[in-house]
C-alpha cells in the first residue's frame, strides 16, 4: 500500500521496492484471495454436509426407538385387554 502511494506521488522507488511491485501482481492477489474464498466456502459446506450426515442418522435412530416403543404399548395394551376378558 505504502509502495503504491509512493509510486503515485511520483517518489522514487529503491531497487528493491520496485521489484517486490514488479513481483506482486494485483491479478496473482485477488487470484489468491478468490482461491481462499473457494476452500473456506468448500470447508463450510462439508462441515454441513458431515452435520446434515450426523442428523440423519440421528433421527434415524430416534425414530426405530420410537417404533420399538409404539410395538411394546401395543403389545401392553393387547395384554391388558385380554385381561380383562378374564
Amino acid at each position: 500500500m505504502i509502495l503504491c502511494k509512493q509510486e503515485e506521488a511520483r517518489i522514487q522507488l529503491n531497487v528493491e521496492q520496485a521489484d517486490w511491485r514488479d513481483d506482486t501482481d494485483d491479478g496473482e492477489l485477488e487470484d489468491q484471495e478468490l482461491e481462499a474464498h473457494y476452500m473456506y466456502m468448500a470447508q463450510l459446506q462439508e462441515n454441513d454436509d458431515n452435520d446434515l450426515t450426523n442428523e440423519r442418522e440421528l433421527l434415524a435412530s430416534l425414530i426405530e426407538k420410537l417404533k420399538c416403543e409404539i410395538d411394546e404399548s401395543k403389545n401392553r395394551n393387547k395384554f391388558w385387554k385380554h385381561q380383562r376378558r378374564f
